[in-house]
């Protein structure tokens, strides 16, 4: 008997409790812009309020019906006076208004909350990039900024931050992003490739510096663009070599990824380029390479006799400017990031092509812009 009467009290105190909480109405949503649906986000507001449990939120056909019967147009009532005589007729403690203006790039988000007893409003607002697809999130975070309910950071930065990158989150109508431009740096040459560039052309060099200048033009397709992780295939053909009188063409091909947060992206992929080179055999004595006309000529000019023919010797193909072209494949590990600043983006990599007898290793620079 004792907890039956517990129980009612308990019951009958939740339902008092819940009768004395503050009536609110969600009147009306402004929206400046045709790719901004007023009725939706109206909606959308109306649906955070009645989670909050601080309000009992007046239902939005009691809402309808009161104010039409009464000659007010819920879609225009924004001024005080319109208010004032809404919340009488609904007998609402609080009223609710909001609006979503499109200012160049920008949306500007407002909610504005008056109080019929003591005629004090209250107006919250956030500004978020252009992203008309996302309205709903933007009037969500609005109303938790009002309300004091904490929000996603990661996700708010993206839809309001001007300087982060691209992604489906906060470009939802291009699943795929290009971030192509131009690109230019330098590469640096080491071990026995370094040895025959600096080498004179007589023996087969290049009398040249080992550091070469590069140019070309990065092409990029996505096919994942979801959250922070970007994957992508990166087309870059180049010219090499130009500040030092050479012409030397390459093309490469990465398969990568990037984290849209922050511009960090790491790629791998093959690179072709054609060069000049000579076929030569490795004659160990000697521990020297030689083509088969230097051949002949050291056995000719040897006090030693040598019974080994120039192709009985280890050969392969070496790196000669007295060769003819021959295209040549690597694997390129490359690493990046993106700065940003607006709309322009300034991609920064580093590579390395690593192979038997040296180490080659690289820096470029480009830019883009988002159209």
């Amino acid at each position: 008997m004792n907890k039956s009467i517990l129980t009612f009290g308990l019951i009958l105190s939740s339902l008092l409790s819940f009768a004395q909480l503050p009536k609110l109405a969600v009147v009306s949503f402004d929206a400046n812009d045709q790719s901004l649906n007023g009725q939706e986000l109206l909606e959308i507001l109306r649906l955070e309020i009645s989670k909050e449990a601080k309000y009992s939120t007046i239902d939005k056909y009691e809402v309808s019906e009161n104010l039409k019967n009464n000659g007010i147009d819920a879609t225009t009532c924004f001024s005080q006076s319109c208010l004032k005589s809404a919340g009488k007729l609904l007998g609402a403690d609080y009223l609710l208004t909001g609006s979503a203006n499109k200012l160049g790039d920008r949306i500007f988000i407002s909610l504005r909350m008056v109080d019929m007893k003591t005629n004090e409003q209250v107006e919250t607002s956030k500004e978020f990039n252009y992203i008309p697809k996302k309205a709903s999130l933007m009037v969500k975070m609005t109303a938790d900024k009002m309300l004091g309910r904490p929000s996603d950071i990661d996700l708010e930065k993206s839809l309001s931050d001007k300087e982060s990158f691209e992604s489906a989150t906060n470009n939802p109508d291009d699943y795929y992003l290009n971030l192509s431009g131009p690109r230019m740096g330098y590469t640096f040459f080491t071990g026995e490739g370094a040895d025959i560039i600096r080498a004179k052309k007589s023996v087969g060099g290049y009398d040249r510096n080992p550091a070469f200048f590069q140019m070309g033009y990065q092409f990029e397709k996505q096919y994942l663009n979801q959250g922070n992780v970007q994957a992508l295939f990166e087309f870059v053909p180049m010219i090499t070599g130009l500040d030092q009188g050479l012409f030397i063409p390459s093309l490469t091909i990465f398969n990568g990824i990037r984290n849209n947060k922050n511009g960090l992206e790491f790629a791998v992929g093959p690179s072709v380029n054609i060069s000049k080179e000579s076929e030569q055999g490795y004659y160990e004595p000697t521990d020297k390479y030689y083509t088969y006309q230097e051949f002949l000529e050291f056995r000719q000019a040897s006090t030693t006799l040598i019974t080994e023919d120039f192709y009985d010797l280890e050969k392969e193909y070496k790196s000669d400017s007295r060769g003819s072209y021959r295209l040549k494949s690597y694997i390129v590990l490359a690493a990046g990031y993106s700065f940003k600043s607006g709309k322009l983006n300034i991609p920064v990599n580093a590579y390395v092509v690593p192979s038997k007898d040296n180490l080659r290793f690289g820096v470029s620079v480009g830019f883009n812009t988002r159209n």
